[in-house]
């Protein structure tokens, strides 16, 4: 049995208990993809509602919170960060399940957001310490496999939890509460655990980069970025394009097998939650395995090459499920759409930790992913459900409104990567590229 201490010492025992608190941060951020239809139902909201506290409920105080969060992790104690905003956003799923109508709904959503910021930048900063640069990317990925662990587990448990509280209420004064309501209640509860463990690690940051961090203010900050404009500009298009197809994708996935091949939701729930939780944890590691390849070969711009190729990948297997002519081929092309979600997130933070300064690098990742789901959680959801609601008219069309994602996002994904290319290649060789301001 291993001890709490040994997180704090084995680095990868450090990325697995990251990996269980990612795992329960998708959980909890995605479950209302599964619960859709009963939400609808019982507060009276529509597809452009939902795709609100999908994304803008969520995206924008997660992005509020990511830069001033970012900083903490550049300059406080991460476990103990990351700690609290476990136990913040496992209660305010919890009361999601309370919420008597739309705006209750938001503000439990906002809450949500607010504790899962402090996470990903904290994380990655402690990982990208622990791990030696040819291996950081694997690290990173066992990390991120969280997101596809976690939405998997959303719609298996999710699946599983509806269907059993449709006949077994909890107990008690909370057995008044529908289903679906249930199952947020009880979803919320685990990540209390491992906000426990995180309080068990050990923080090693590295002096240097510690004190240096300590002295710089956010204007130098802003400086190096904007002195590295290509950069992290094209890196952050390209992956924010990324971003938006990837979450329009997979919030919308399971109403395409309702709407369109007739499914029910427990059903959903056991389809897409096998299919991410084997093609999602796969998608990730085989970019994070190819990115330390190509960085053990000396390949400047791997990270780059392996972002290309996730967005020839999305290209083609969003529309191919999307527009699956009978349930056989959608059942198959959820698979490879899975693996295609998961794909980019072995590469865009860990390909952003290569080449940022140790001392930034929480301000960094947390800048890049306020933009990516700000603009990201936001846009890629509400997309499909605008072309849904407003352009074609009818439910059943989803399948139609996301087929039509990759044309919008593809052409700024390659823009991006073409953009910071030549830039990554000289701050990845340690020639003209980011330094300390």
């Amino acid at each position: 049995m291993l001890k709490t201490q040994a997180f704090g010492a084995a680095p990868w025992g450090l990325a697995l208990l990251l990996l269980a608190a990612n795992s329960l941060s998708f959980v909890d951020r995605m479950l209302l993809t599964l619960l859709v239809g009963p939400i609808r139902a019982e507060l009276g909201v529509s597809d452009t509602a939902i795709s609100l506290l999908h994304g803008l409920a969520f995206a924008s105080f997660y992005a509020l919170a990511g830069l001033p969060l970012g900083r903490l992790a550049d300059t406080s104690h991460r476990p103990r960060l990351m700690a609290t905003g476990i136990a913040l956003w496992s209660v305010m799923t919890s009361a999601c399940g309370f919420a008597a109508n739309f705006a209750t709904m938001f503000a439990a959503r906002t809450g949500v957001a607010v504790g899962e910021a402090s996470l990903s930048p904290a994380a990655i900063s402690l990982l990208s310490e622990r791990f030696p640069k040819t291996m950081a990317a694997r690290a990173i990925a066992v990390f991120q496999s969280g997101i596809f662990v976690g939405t998997s587990l959303s719609m298996l448990g999710g699946g599983l939890l509806l269907a059993w509280f449709e006949s077994h209420p909890l107990p008690g004064p909370l057995g008044d509460l529908s289903p679906w309501r249930s199952v947020f209640v009880v979803v919320g509860a685990p990540g209390l655990l491992v906000a426990l463990a995180l309080l068990f690690v050990r923080e090693t940051r590295v002096k240097r980069a510690n004190a240096y961090a300590e002295r710089t203010s956010l204007r130098a900050t802003m400086a190096h970025i904007f002195g590295a404009g290509r950069l992290y500009g094209g890196h952050f298009l390209a992956f924010t394009a990324i971003t938006i197809l990837a979450y329009g994708s997979i919030t919308w996935m399971p109403s395409v097998l309702v709407r369109v091949h007739g499914l029910q939701t427990s059903e959903v729930g056991l389809l897409l939650g096998v299919a991410l939780l084997i093609a999602g944890p796969l998608g990730v590691m085989s970019s994070g395995v190819l990115v330390d390849a190509l960085a053990k070969r000396r390949v400047a711009t791997g990270p780059m090459l392996a972002a290309l190729l996730s967005v020839i990948l999305l290209a083609i297997a969003v529309p191919a499920y999307a527009l699956a002519p009978n349930l056989d081929i959608a059942r198959l092309t959820a698979y490879g759409l899975a693996f295609a979600q998961s794909f980019p997130y072995g590469i865009a933070s860990a390909s952003l930790a290569i080449v940022a300064p140790a001392a930034l690098r929480g301000q960094l990742v947390a800048l890049y992913l306020m933009i990516s789901n700000l603009v990201g959680l936001t846009l890629g959801p509400l997309l499909v459900a605008l072309l849904t609601d407003n352009f074609f008219r009818d439910d059943a069309a989803v399948g139609l409104s996301l087929s039509l994602l990759p044309l919008l996002t593809t052409p700024l994904a390659l823009a991006g990567i073409l953009l910071c290319w030549g830039p990554y290649r000289r701050a990845n060789t340690g020639g003209a590229g980011p330094s300390a301001p």
